[in-house]
C-alpha cells in the first residue's frame, strides 16, 4: 500500500515528483481532515520550511514524520521519505 503523504501547496515540484514516486499525495492546505485529530491518517507531513508552527498547533503529538523541505531537492525528499517510512 502507498505511503500517504501530505504535502504543503507551496511544494508543487515535490507533489509531483512524490506521485510519480508512488506515493499518496495529498495538499495539505486543501485537505479538511489534517486536523489535531486527523494528522494520524498520514504517514509523514512535508512543509515548506516557512510554516513555523504546522497549523497553529504547536503541540500536537502525531505520529507522523513531518520534513522541513527548505533547501532540499525532491530527491532528497524522496530518499528521506524511504528511509524512514520503509
Amino acid at each position: 500500500m502507498a505511503k500517504r503523504i501530505a504535502v504543503s501547496d507551496s511544494l508543487a515540484p515535490i507533489k509531483r515528483y512524490l506521485h510519480n514516486e508512488g506515493f499518496e499525495v495529498v495538499n495539505m492546505e486543501s485537505d479538511a481532515r489534517i486536523s489535531e485529530k486527523g494528522m494520524g491518517d498520514y504517514d509523514a507531513i512535508i512543509v515548506s520550511g516557512m510554516d513555523d508552527n504546522l497549523m497553529g498547533m504547536e503541540d500536537i503529538s502525531s505520529r507522523a514524520v513531518v520534513i522541513n523541505a527548505a533547501g532540499k531537492t525532491p530527491q532528497e525528499i524522496s530518499a528521506e521519505l524511504r528511509e524512514k517510512l520503509l
